[in-house]
């Protein structure tokens, strides 16, 4: 069974700085991470882990700075994000890592 299309993409999501990616879909509503160039470092969870996932290449082609995505998945109604970025693309590298570590 293939993934969804709207799944990892790269949305706009009204209120928030940073582009987020699309991890998860239902009829209404999309679960998003996400995308910063914070490490997360300075905040620990109880596990003692960074908050935040690196990733291997940053998303958007035109930034070289490293990026990463927040591990706290957000769930809102879809008309609430903007349609796809076209110039941003997850990595096959970072699905697969992404896939294990969700």
């Amino acid at each position: 069974m293939g993934v969804k299309k709207s799944l990892f993409t790269f949305r706009k999501k009204k209120g928030v700085k940073h582009p987020v990616l699309i991890v998860g879909a239902n009829r209404i509503k999309f679960k998003s991470m996400g995308l910063t160039h914070s490490s997360g470092n300075y905040k620990k969870n109880k596990k003692g882990k960074r908050n935040n996932f690196r990733l291997k290449v940053n998303p958007n082609p035109n930034d070289k700075r490293d990026s990463y995505l927040r591990k706290q998945v957000i769930e809102d109604f879809k008309f609430k994000f903007s349609k796809a970025f076209n110039n941003y693309h997850l990595s096959n590298e970072d699905i697969d890592e992404l896939k294990k570590v969700s």
